[in-house]
């Protein structure tokens, strides 16, 4: 919303008794314009310049810098998940495989999601952004990731991120707040599971926090308000070549 008052106040070019008239005008003119865009999308140019050193995923996913020049072995829980995947499909490997990680990756909606990979070894103050809402099978969770890379499956190129998923809302404050608290306890390595990115639909908060009269710390899910808006609008999270 700020940034959309902004944006009209640059437009503005007079300064007279008309000066919201023409504000009016430059409102009415953007909504227009955003009508247009939605019923005709092939009407908005495809961006073609894509960020330095990113790798473009096709349906609006892309990862993002930074990543390892060279291929790493993964912690033995890390290993586990990747291995359980690979059986799941019928692919025996003896080792898990090397691989490159990646830290972040582009969304549909223009978010940014990152990974505890970056997030958690920057000296400075984290973003944060490393939750996620996954969609898989008809069932919505939230998880935090830990990476992402790239791997070859039954020939066919795959990117997938390796994430730890929260567990389930707290009964109890789902019921009380009718059904508008979802507080979930952070697993950790005891939830790791391998995913394909596609599965990763937006970027999420998770808020830890003492509730009175339940045990352990939580975490409640926070969303971005109004992300249909901004996404309508054209609106994305900056993306610069390195972090």
């Amino acid at each position: 919303m700020e940034r959309t008052i902004g944006n009209l106040a640059q437009e503005i070019r007079l300064h007279n008794a008309s000066v919201y008239a023409n504000l009016s005008q430059c409102a009415v003119r953007r909504c227009q314009v955003n009508a247009i865009k939605v019923i005709i999308p092939s009407i908005e140019p495809t961006k073609t310049n894509l960020p330095q050193g990113s790798q473009d995923l096709g349906n609006g996913y892309m990862l993002l810098c930074r990543r390892e020049r060279t291929p790493h072995t993964v912690q033995r829980c890390e290993s586990d998940a990747i291995l359980q995947y690979l059986t799941a499909k019928d692919i025996h490997v003896p080792t898990t495989p090397r691989i490159i990680r990646w830290a972040r990756l582009q969304l549909p909606n223009g978010q940014v999601a990152r990974s505890a990979w970056k997030e958690l070894a920057m000296t400075r103050q984290p973003r944060m952004a490393q939750n996620v809402k996954l969609f898989i099978d008809g069932t919505t969770t939230i998880a935090e990731v830990l990476f992402y890379f790239n791997m070859t499956i039954h020939d066919e190129d795959k990117t997938f991120a390796l994430v730890s998923e929260y567990g389930p809302p707290h009964p109890e404050l789902l019921e009380r707040s009718f059904q508008t608290v979802i507080a979930c306890t952070y697993r950790g390595d005891a939830s790791l599971r391998l995913i394909e990115v596609s599965h990763i639909q937006s970027v999420v908060a998770m808020i830890p926090h003492q509730f009175p009269s339940i045990d352990g710390v939580l975490f409640y899910l926070v969303e971005r308000p109004g992300l249909d808006i901004i996404r309508m609008g054209g609106i994305e999270d900056n993306i610069p070549d390195e972090d």
